[in-house]
């Protein structure tokens, strides 16, 4: 998610699968406001289960899926998290229910029969080595209320991203090319992440004056927040940006009108021209993620952005764009070249910049991390790790994408 655009206002804007999980925030914020979050209890295994978080695509039919799908509400007056844990299930790819997760999950295995609504599933969960960029998989048996038992399994390139990841500012910015008038770029403040599951919003004000989120909601699969402001509805989709640091685009929904924004962490980043792609570049990718560096600086980070394009005759250009912030305020954006840099053996060299890094692919259960990175970054040995995991095309293929 990159490149941030000025405020755009469109009417009559229909977004099922968005607005759906928006309904279902507000059944949350009903459900839970008149109960102590300290006295929500989560099912045998339940913390385990979010680990394995995620969108599962099924054998079994075209579209067909499993899901792990959990919510993180905030009531008024609390910053204890109240957790939401469902199944999302379609074994025929056309169909989909959401059952409350009722069962447990001891020793990575999911089981759970439900006398009300007939649910049974028996599942294996296993995270493989993530070379091929797999997260995690599962085996077992679903059986639908009525039916009888169905062989499954299933794979995800999914990992949940905790709300702390996004901690920071984020400014709307308005770049010349959109904003003539001015003679230089200019930003103001929208939005703050803060710890303690803490939002200050502008409401729409543009600003810069900041007000508390009463309430809110965020979804570990989408990276979406929804909270309202009478009969507003204001919708974060998170992301990340490169040099741009952290992206949100951000919706304001009144009745049938819409105002859209983009955010974004990093209000003027150094951009530099690519020059030529280095051809290690498809490898590089395979680790693309935001990786946080604390040893340098608060909000300090590395940013790693993989794209690739077909060209005519089906060759893929891979590109990559490096993010380097070294204050969490001012960053650079460059592109990883043929000339002077490397990537071998797992280690990318780019002497130009003082970086030298190696990576692998291990799960980190107390980080929640898929990567981790070792090495040096001007003269500072940095750790660092990433929950986030590149998704292939090729994951999103067979099938058909319809809006109602």
């Amino acid at each position: 998610m990159e490149n941030l655009v000025a405020n755009k206002v469109h009417t009559n804007v229909d977004s099922s699968a968005m607005s759906d999980l928006t309904n279902y925030h507000q059944e949350l914020k009903s459900k839970y406001e008149n109960v102590d979050p300290s006295k929500v209890s989560l099912n045998d295994g339940a913390k385990e289960l979010i680990t394995f978080n995620g969108y599962y695509s099924l054998t079994n039919a075209s579209g067909a899926f499993f899901t792990v799908d959990t919510n993180i509400h905030i009531k008024e007056g609390s910053s204890t998290p109240i957790y939401d844990l469902a199944l999302i299930i379609s074994l025929n790819g056309t169909t989909s229910e959401r059952y409350a997760f009722t069962g447990t999950f001891i020793d990575n295995q999911l089981t759970q029969a439900d006398p009300v609504t007939g649910l049974v599933v028996d599942l294996t969960f296993t995270r493989g080595d993530g070379s091929n960029g797999i997260s995690a998989s599962f085996t077992g048996n679903i059986t639908l209320p009525g039916g009888s038992p169905t062989p499954v399994n299933g794979t995800t390139y999914n990992n949940p991203i905790p709300y702390d990841m996004y901690i920071g500012s984020y400014y709307c910015v308005n770049p010349l090319h959109i904003n003539p008038e001015k003679e230089v770029d200019t930003s103001y403040l929208v939005m703050k992440l803060e710890k303690d599951y803490t939002i200050m919003y502008d409401f729409g004000q543009n600003n810069g004056e900041l007000s508390k989120v009463d309430s809110f909601t965020y979804n570990l699969n989408m990276y979406f927040f929804s909270f309202q402001n009478g009969e507003q509805v204001i919708k974060l989709i998170m992301g990340t940006a490169a040099s741009a640091g952290f992206a949100c685009n951000n919706m304001m929904v009144d009745g049938n009108k819409v105002i859209s924004r983009s955010l974004q962490t990093i209000q003027f980043p150094e951009n530099h021209k690519l020059k030529f792609p280095n051809l290690k570049s498809g490898e590089l990718a395979k680790f693309s993620g935001y990786y946080p560096l604390p040893e340098i600086a608060p909000l300090a980070f590395l940013s790693i952005q993989g794209n690739y394009e077909t060209l005519i005759g089906s060759v893929d250009i891979n590109e990559i764009k490096i993010g380097l912030s070294l204050d969490g305020v001012k960053s650079q954006g460059f592109y990883f070249e043929e000339d002077n840099m490397s990537f071998v053996d797992g280690t990318l060299s780019i002497p130009e910049y003082q970086i030298s890094i190696t990576f692998k692919r291990e799960y980190n259960a107390q980080k929640g991390s898929l990567v981790t990175i070792a090495g040096f970054i001007q003269e500072t040995p940095i750790v660092a790790f990433t929950p986030f995991n590149p998704v292939p095309l090729s994951a999103f293929g067979g099938v058909t994408l319809t809006n109602t």
